[in-house]
């Protein structure tokens, strides 16, 4: 009996949760620009429209509880640190000025010590030098709501709470965001659209959340009470995973009236504990979309359990576009976002490279060689095409090895003795195409 009272207690408490009956009616109001920044702006200015700031670390400085920051269309580059907040009924907001849309490139970090800021309506661009995860949530009673977050495949975007020290966050909510092309390609297993680490009762609620490297959202290891509801969770690495780590387990979460679709590498819902931890209670996914798992929909449930969920194509209105309107034909029609998002996507970034591709293997005759892409950033889709080199012992005056054309692999032969091999990575994506060449093997032995 206790079990089945606490799953109808956590569905009730789910379902005030995600309608915001519980939700402070600050973080769902319109509040009017209180200053300004803007990138012809001076920080020596005023701050207001027409005398604007020109960064939003200033703007957001002089900001008070009950007041909000509005940007100027353009980019604002630069790292962004929120150091305090609001109050709960008088939040701290930045968003865009009316008629237009920001964009900061940059990590944005809301620290422990700043409570209620709603951040709306920006473009966040999370790359920066540090490649740190961006946002990162430390501070209670954040909102996130109508943004593009994104860093073009570099690191985590966002992160939430911290088992280090740095404060666990508290009532987070991330509402009707795109979450999208967070993760450095090819896929490291760390590296997702949302990281919740350490957060009590966060609430992420009517989300586009896709093409990320590995998990869309990660449970780990100390994420409890979670609300994960009417989101998209499509093409990325993993949907969602419920884990734990070093005595801590991800308890009391909530998965319900999502479509989990479409995961490259593994399962749409998964979990995964170490030896000896506990392992999580309460874990509940139900009334979920599941669809095309790569290994399959669902892992072995192991620390969650699954109810009443639809096995069904979702009939998104134009996938390839990353348009996941639901058709009016979908067996899902009742799961997903509740309304259509109206966050377009950033325009798209050609192939970056990261990390240089590396050769593994032994420079033997018959051995087999691999490359090994290294890293890559820019807009999904990444697609990857390989060729091989025959060089001389500097690694110079290189001929294509035509054979190879394509392969990952390539087995030395009786012709490649005395020389060096190279391989080239060519990326492509709809906004480019970018290559990179391998160092050059020891010379090939007999």
């Amino acid at each position: 009996m206790r079990s089945v009272f606490r799953l109808r207690t956590l569905a009730f408490v789910s379902t005030l949760l995600v309608s915001g009956a519980w939700w402070p009616a600050s973080a769902q109001a319109e509040t009017s620009c209180t200053l300004f920044a803007a990138p012809f702006g001076s920080d020596t200015a005023t701050g207001t429209e027409p005398e604007p700031f020109a960064s939003v670390g200033h703007l957001v400085d002089a900001l008070g509880p009950g007041q909000t920051g509005c940007l100027f269309e353009g980019t604002y580059i630069g790292d962004v640190n929120v150091a305090r907040g609001g109050v709960p009924d008088a939040p701290l907001t930045l968003t865009s000025r009316p008629g237009g849309r920001a964009t900061l490139r940059g990590r944005l970090w809301i620290a422990d010590g700043a409570t209620d800021v709603v951040v709306a309506g920006l473009n966040l661009d999370g790359r920066s030098p540090g490649g740190l995860p961006s946002p990162t949530v430390n501070g209670d009673r954040i909102v996130f709501r109508d943004n593009d977050v994104t860093n073009y495949h570099t690191g985590i975007c966002f992160v939430l709470g911290s088992t280090s020290g740095w404060g666990t966050a508290e009532d987070v909510v991330l509402e009707r965001n795109r979450i999208h092309d967070c993760g450095r390609i090819p896929a490291t297993n760390h590296d997702h659209g949302i990281y919740v680490e350490s957060a009590r009762r966060a609430r992420i609620v009517d989300n586009l959340i896709h093409d990320n490297a590995d998990r869309g959202i990660q449970l780990y290891p100390d994420a409890q009470e979670t609300v994960i509801a009417h989101n998209v969770i499509d093409g990325n690495g993993e949907g969602i995973i419920f884990s734990g780590q070093d005595g801590l387990a991800s308890s009391g979460n909530h998965v319900t009236a999502n479509v989990l679709a479409n995961a490259v590498l593994r399962f749409n819902v998964e979990s995964w504990w170490p030896v000896g931890n506990p392992v999580g209670t309460g874990n509940v996914v139900d009334r979920n979309c599941l669809w095309n798992g790569h290994r399959g929909d669902v892992g072995p449930e192991t620390g969650f359990v699954t109810q009443a969920n639809v096995v069904a194509d979702p009939q998104f209105r134009d996938r390839a576009a990353r348009d996941f309107a639901l058709l009016g034909t979908s067996p899902c029609a009742d799961m997903g976002p509740r309304s259509e998002l109206r966050v377009d996507l950033l325009p798209a970034l050609a192939p970056r490279k990261l990390r240089v591709p590396r050769i593994v293997g032994k420079s033997r005759r018959l051995s087999v060689l691999r490359v090994r892409p290294g890293s890559w950033g820019g807009s999904s889709p990444l697609r990857f095409h390989y060729r091989w080199r025959r060089c001389d012992a500097r690694g110079k005056r290189c001929t294509s090895i035509w054979r190879a054309r394509g392969d990952a692999a390539y087995r030395l032969s009786r012709r490649d003795v005395g020389h060096t091999i190279r391989a080239v990575v060519l990326v492509r994506n709809p906004a480019g195409a970018r290559t990179s060449v391998s160092r050059r093997t020891s010379p090939v032995k007999g």
